[in-house]
């Protein structure tokens, strides 16, 4: 979602005379912002394109409802399991409280952050989507659910048929309607009550819902009860990340996968400070972050189940040991 489509902004002669700050105008790159392909994109865009006179009163509220029934099936289905990982990992504890399966240990439980960290900075990329569309009064030309002023030429499931002549002879030498930008979703501006209701509905449940998973997913992984267990743990958790775009999969059609996939990009202006604070965070602080946590997890369940027992090199001595024994 975070792309750099453009190059330094070439610097400008203001004047001869004058100093290199001023002669040189600040270099600025272009970043492109795409909602993601998934369901929680299409529960931002779709409603966008909705429009009762194109796509009919019918299909207008069959879509509406589709599109939120998913999101809500979504997060049931998500909580449930979460659910169910809280009541499993308070009623087990950790098996072995020697050192045999920590390096196990910390690089299942890294693994599983390292997916979850993805899907967080997935979720925080749409809340700076949100935030750097425009906003744009209520447009009583169309009847569109989100209230927005965009092509009238295209809804989210029908587009509009031109049966004249100029369409007839395009189709003929071989121009195909789906090249038309007049019949491409768009997503540029939106309503402030729109944009609300992406937050509440979209952004924030969704961030809540990652790091909650990704807390209990990873104490999970750490109380199974063998090394075979903690690999199909992983792999089990990981599933239940994975819920949401196996919905998206399932339950939406490939022409409309095909419009969100081709909507049109929000482009940012960046400076090299933005830039270069985004490589930091991206670089930088994100594998510190997460192998920071994926300890923390390892620690705080070893000192819970294994009193006395806490992170030290004995440990770390006893697995090359175990493994060595092994072989």
């Amino acid at each position: 979602v975070d792309r750099l489509v453009g190059a330094a902004a070439t610097p400008l002669l203001l004047s001869r005379k004058g100093p290199p700050a001023v002669r040189l105008r600040a270099a600025v790159t272009v970043m492109e912002l795409e909602v993601p392909a998934d369901l929680y994109g299409l529960a931002i865009a779709e409603p966008t394109m909705l429009d009762r006179k194109l796509d009919g009163t019918a299909m207008f509220v069959v879509e509406l409802g589709r599109i939120y029934g998913m999101l809500v099936a979504n997060y049931f289905v998500v909580l449930l399991f979460i659910a169910q990982l809280y009541k499993m990992i308070h009623a087990r504890k950790m098996s072995e409280c020697d050192g045999r399966l920590l390096p196990l240990e910390i690089g299942c439980v890294f693994i599983f952050e390292v997916r979850m960290l993805a899907d967080l900075r997935r979720g925080c990329s749409i809340l700076t989507l949100l935030w750097n569309l425009k906003t744009t009064s209520p447009a009583p030309s169309r009847q569109t659910y989100a209230n927005l002023s965009s092509s009238a030429s295209a809804g989210a499931v029908l587009v509009k048929e031109d049966k004249g002549m100029v369409t007839r002879f395009r189709q003929t030498i071989g121009r195909s309607a789906k090249n038309d930008p007049s019949k491409q979703w768009k997503l540029q501006e939106i309503s402030a009550r729109y944009r609300l209701i992406c937050l509440v509905l979209v952004g924030i449940p969704k961030l809540v819902l990652d790091c909650t998973l990704a807390y209990f997913g990873a104490v999970y992984v750490m109380r199974s009860d063998s090394d075979s267990d903690m690999v199909l743990n992983t792999l089990a958790v990981v599933f239940i990340a994975e819920i949401p775009q196996l919905m998206y999969q399932a339950f939406t059609s490939e022409a409309m996968r095909y419009s969100l996939e081709g909507l049109q990009t929000i482009e940012v202006e960046l400076t090299n400070r933005e830039r270069l604070a985004s490589w930091f965070a991206g670089c930088v602080l994100a594998p510190l972050f997460t192998l920071g946590a994926s300890w923390l997890v390892v620690d705080q369940i070893r000192a819970e189940d294994c009193p006395g027992d806490v992170l030290s090199w004995r440990l770390f001595k006893q697995a090359f040991h175990a493994f060595h024994h092994d072989d």
